[in-house]
C-alpha cells in the first residue's frame, strides 16, 4: 500500500515530468551538498532543475506521463535534472558544473519522447544548439537573399546612373566641341 508521502512524490514528479523538454539522469554517488546547491545555482536561471529520486517512483511518473523509454536510466542512486526550457544551455550548464566536480556519471536521457542511452547521453543533449543559436541560425536564412536582393537593386541603380552619367558626359562633350 503507498503511502501518503509516495503518493504526493510520484504526483510531483508526474507535474515535472509533463512540463520538461528534456531529462538527463544521473549517478550522484560522491557529490556534496555545497557541490549539488552550485548545480542547481547554475541551472536554475536556464530553466533547469536538479532533483534526487526514487528510481521506482520515476518510473510510475514516466509511465503516466509517456516517458517510460527511460526505464534502462533508472538504476542505483538517481538524480534527474530536468530542463523545462532552453535544454541546451541546461545541459551544457550541468556539463560545466561537472567538469569542475567530475562526480556526476550520466546514465541517459529524454529529449522530448526520445531515449538516449549511455554516459554520452549528456554530450548529445548539451550538442543541441541552444534558443538564441537557432534563431540566429533563422534570421542568418531568411536575411542572405533579402542581401542578394539588395545588391542586385544596388547594382541596377549603379548601373542606370553610370549609364545616364556617361549619356550627359557625351552630350556634354559634344557642346563643347562644337
Amino acid at each position: 500500500m503507498p503511502t501518503q508521502r509516495k503518493i504526493e512524490t510520484v504526483s510531483e514528479l508526474t507535474e515535472k515530468m509533463s512540463r520538461m523538454q528534456a531529462v538527463i539522469v544521473a549517478d550522484y554517488r560522491g557529490i556534496t551538498v555545497a557541490e549539488v546547491t552550485k548545480l542547481r545555482n547554475k541551472i536554475r536561471p536556464l530553466g533547469g532543475e536538479f532533483i534526487v529520486a526514487k528510481n521506482t517512483l520515476a518510473l510510475i511518473s514516466a509511465k503516466e506521463t509517456g516517458y517510460a523509454g527511460i526505464e534502462p536510466a533508472l538504476k542505483g542512486p538517481t538524480a534527474l535534472c530536468f530542463a523545462y526550457g532552453d535544454v541546451a544551455a541546461v545541459a551544457k550548464a550541468i556539463k560545466e558544473v561537472n567538469a569542475e566536480i567530475k562526480k556526476l556519471s550520466f546514465r541517459g536521457a529524454m529529449l522530448g519522447t526520445v531515449y538516449i542511452d549511455g554516459a554520452d547521453a549528456l554530450d548529445k543533449v548539451a550538442s543541441v544548439p541552444t534558443r538564441p543559436e537557432i534563431l540566429s541560425q533563422i534570421v542568418g536564412v531568411i536575411a542572405a537573399p533579402l542581401t542578394g536582393v539588395v545588391g542586385i537593386l544596388d547594382s541596377v541603380a549603379t548601373g542606370v546612373i553610370y549609364a545616364v552619367q556617361g549619356r550627359a558626359d557625351k552630350l556634354g562633350g559634344d557642346d563643347k566641341a562644337a
